[in-house]
């Protein structure tokens, strides 16, 4: 149970200050809120105990001893807190919808990606190793569920992640730089785990953008993962980058360490829409 205090409701009544109950939000393991008046933390102690005290009425009809009753209530504390602190990453990641693995039709995939690999993918390893993830491909095969899934699947087992797509990232590091805090930004940018970059090179960078995704892709080296899909093969970076020495600069450094899949398959997307019969055919 969480105790958030909301307001102190002191009004000032002249020549004396008069003090009213604080407001305070008890907030259960179920995330249910309930707004109530409380005296302090009394009151918090006081449920907390009247919660106890079922729990161990509970477990005392299971004949446990004691010992076993605290170990499980602890157990369920540890999960509760896990799984709370992972809600909690998930909010921070940015990322616009929740992908999964156990989602994705490996079978429609007419190469780029076998089971094996697949399952490696899944296992995150490569975050342990720092190791980049790249998927290459036309729109609509599936690469921003996959980049997806593994910035879910990173959260949810420990790790921090945080969703860009390449031109929110590129705007952020510019105002960044006008503002003279460029630096900090980079510096907070190299805090997760796992950085998402989507959809790079959809359209050209001009030699300004280019240049400081070249410095967040630099900051970044060997310091964490670097999960970007992009549909442009790395033979037209020089034409995407408007600079052919940023971009194998920014290639040697994405590819030092990483794993690249370059997907084919029919779009994705209108798989799924024939799969509800979304799509009709006269």
């Amino acid at each position: 149970m969480y105790v958030k205090k909301v307001s102190n409701l002191e009004a000032d009544t002249g020549s004396s200050c008069q003090r009213k109950p604080a407001m305070f939000f008890f907030q259960a393991d179920d995330g249910i809120r309930e707004l109530v008046r409380s005296r302090g933390l009394g009151d918090v102690y006081k449920r907390q105990a009247a919660s106890l005290e079922s729990f161990l009425s509970e477990q005392a009809g299971k004949n446990q001893t004691l010992t076993e009753s605290l170990s499980a209530l602890i157990e369920i504390e540890y999960d509760a807190r896990k799984e709370r602190t992972a809600r909690t990453r998930l909010k921070l990641s940015g990322m616009p919808q929740a992908k999964y693995f156990e989602e994705f039709d490996l079978s429609w995939l007419k190469g780029g990606l076998t089971r094996e690999r697949f399952e490696e993918l899944k296992s995150l390893a490569f975050v342990e190793r720092k190791e980049n993830v790249l998927f290459l491909g036309p729109s609509g095969v599936g690469k921003t569920h996959l980049l997806l899934a593994i910035g879910q699947k990173a959260c949810i087992s420990g790790y921090t992640a945080y969703y860009m797509t390449c031109y929110e990232a590129i705007d952020s590091l510019i105002r960044a730089r006008e503002q003279g805090r460029l630096r900090k930004r980079l510096t907070w940018l190299k805090k997760p785990h796992v950085l998402l970059l989507d959809e790079v090179g959809y359209e050209p960078l001009t030699p300004e953008q280019a240049h400081v995704f070249f410095q967040l892709i630099n900051a970044r080296y060997e310091t964490g993962s670097i999960i970007m899909t992009s549909n442009k093969p790395f033979s037209k970076w020089a034409e995407l980058m408007s600079d052919e020495a940023v971009a194998t600069a920014m290639l040697d450094r994405l590819l030092h360490h990483a794993q690249v899949f370059s997907l084919k398959a029919d779009c994705y997307r209108m798989k799924e829409r024939l799969r509800v019969g979304a799509v009709g055919f006269e």
